[in-house]
């Protein structure tokens, strides 16, 4: 089982496509009392995976996120941060022990995260100093999205071996055509980019080789911990009663939000026909959730950035097969 702990809902930063601004849920952070009951309740059930521990920003509160790290029994940790609170004595500590530090840049202007890029430089510079295989994890909007290449060159140049580019999740393009051209051109660009690994393609290409459809279940393989001691299936439905599925007293209660919610799983309903929908995330709730604001299905400019994913990484895998599909 994989946890996700949110640390705090609260951030020093206020991105423009930040999705707890969008969930309008209370702000707070774990209680001395609850980080212990969590600590407890995931030793007590002896099959912590990874433990991701999450925000909001959670270096807001580094002693909590050092207690899991030392308390809890797992196979790896991953801290996931904005970058703007490293410092040298904490990634060395994390360092020294293996706790992985994924970190948000988002390349050569980041007015959307309301930071000076030249801090996230150092820190980046500071981390990679450390951890030098750290994935580095950018956001584009409709904006920001034609020079997604040169962002992400950008960030290798910085010496970044892994980076992540995801899509403003709320994104809405002007032009659907327009702005799936643009795409297409960046992804192409992205995939020549030589000594990167670029985590969407790489994902991308597992499946196609595979051939096996994404699966999401409530509570199967994956937890969110709330800081308020909740539990709940990914972390676009925190505070939703309905999703709610137990707490750090009781343990995991899902079946009345498996019950109510047996489409939870399914494919989006704009997928149906399609050709490639087999290598889609159509089936991620927490995906459907976060761009269309239900289960049922994802937003058109979510589907753009998969099919042009999907092509890019169909394209890669003929070139390493001589031109063959």
């Amino acid at each position: 089982m994989d946890y996700t702990i949110s640390i705090t809902n609260k951030c020093n930063l206020k991105c423009s496509y930040c999705y707890e601004r969008h969930l309008n849920t209370e702000y707070g952070h774990i209680s001395d009392e609850t980080m212990r009951k969590i600590a407890d309740y995931i030793n007590c059930q002896g099959n912590a995976g990874t433990v991701y521990l999450f925000g909001g920003e959670p270096l807001l509160y580094k002693d909590t996120v050092k207690f899991y790290c030392e308390n809890l029994k797992a196979k790896r940790f991953v801290i996931t941060t904005n970058g703007t609170l490293l410092e040298d004595e904490f990634v060395k500590w994390c360092a020294d022990r293996k706790i992985i530090i994924n970190m948000s840049h988002d390349g050569i202007e980041c007015t959307e995260r309301g930071v000076d890029t030249a801090v996230l430089d150092e820190n980046l510079k500071l981390l990679l100093k450390y951890q030098p295989e750290t994935l580095v994890q950018l956001v584009y909007t409709e904006e920001t999205m034609p020079k997604l290449y040169e962002n992400i060159l950008y960030l290798k140049n910085l010496g970044v071996k892994k980076v992540s580019a995801a899509m403003d999740a709320f994104l809405t393009p002007a032009d659907p055509d327009s702005f799936g051209d643009i795409l297409r051109e960046q992804w192409q660009k992205i995939a020549g980019i030589q000594d990167l690994y670029v985590y969407e393609l790489a994902v991308k290409k597992k499946t196609i080789k595979e051939n096996k459809p994404s699966t999401c279940e409530i509570c199967k393989k994956k937890i969110f911990i709330n800081w308020d001691g909740s539990f709940y299936p990914c972390i676009q439905f925190q505070n939703m009663q309905e999703y709610r599925c137990g707490d750090i007293f009781v343990g995991i209660e899902a079946e009345n939000a498996r019950k109510a919610h047996p489409d939870y799983s399914m494919v989006s309903e704009r997928c149906e026909g399609c050709e490639i929908a087999t290598y889609c995330r159509n089936s991620c709730a927490c995906r459907k959730m976060a761009t269309t604001g239900t289960i049922r299905n994802i937003s058109e400019s979510a589907c753009l950035e998969e099919q042009v994913q999907i092509l890019t990484a169909l394209e890669i895998l003929a070139k390493e097969n001589g031109g063959k599909r």
